[in-house]
């Protein structure tokens, strides 16, 4: 079949329709991915005994696994053996699994955000008689969140991407509802063209402000 604009035209309000579900998974995904990034960043930084390894290895199972396999297995596989999952939504059992996916990878890069301040510096801090809490939050966080701006916004960007995955358990979101739509009319190619250009909008809407958050801290360095 060739491809028809009228029906892509026609279709796309429909499928758009769903965007709400999409931000809304992407946007509970983030807070938690970075309280969780932000939380585990810290004890590796500070490498807390016992905590440290267990994350190394949660780290590397969690980057390392395709995030369609780990929401099967948690929301099909650990079912099995967990009344709550099993009970759970699969908004929910998305959600989870998000924000679990990409606070592996927002640890990697707030760690490596907060050694990227030079030593001396807090060496310094240490002299003028700072705690390490003072430290941390008056001297180190403050670099490093200049530094960590633009692999975070890459790291939101990919989560805004992997909310795409969620269709595979039953979430109507915006790749829900072009399945959908396509299994009724067998115009796949329509259907997932408005996917495409739903996502490549908000990820240039995403970048422009990424781009200007870089401009204003830039800015007072």
């Amino acid at each position: 079949m060739n491809f028809s604009w009228a029906y892509f035209f026609e279709t796309l309000p429909y499928i758009a329709s769903k965007l709400n579900v999409t931000l809304s998974l992407t946007a509970i995904s983030a807070v938690f991915s970075l309280l969780i990034g932000l939380v585990f960043a810290l004890i590796s930084y500070y490498e807390v005994k016992g905590l440290h390894q267990l994350l190394k290895v949660w780290s590397s199972f969690m980057r390392g696994t395709p995030a369609a396999a780990q929401m099967f297995f948690f929301y099909y596989g650990m079912a099995n053996i967990s009344a709550i999952i099993l009970n759970m939504s699969p908004v929910v059992a998305v959600a989870v699994i998000m924000s679990l996916n990409m606070g592996a990878f927002v640890g990697e890069t707030i760690r490596g955000s907060l050694l990227s301040v030079d030593e001396g510096q807090r060496e310094a801090a240490m002299s003028l008689g700072m705690s390490g809490f003072q430290m941390t939050t008056r001297i180190v966080i403050p670099q490093a969140i200049r530094v960590a701006l633009p692999p975070l916004f890459n790291d939101i960007i990919n989560l805004f991407k992997m909310s795409s995955l969620a269709f595979l358990v039953g979430v109507r979101d915006v790749m829900g509802s072009a399945k959908i739509e396509g299994a009724h009319t067998f115009r796949f190619f329509e259907c997932y063209a408005c996917v495409m250009l739903i996502y490549w909008i908000f990820t240039l809407c995403l970048t422009a402000v990424q781009k200007r958050l870089e401009k204003r801290c830039n800015a007072i360095y």
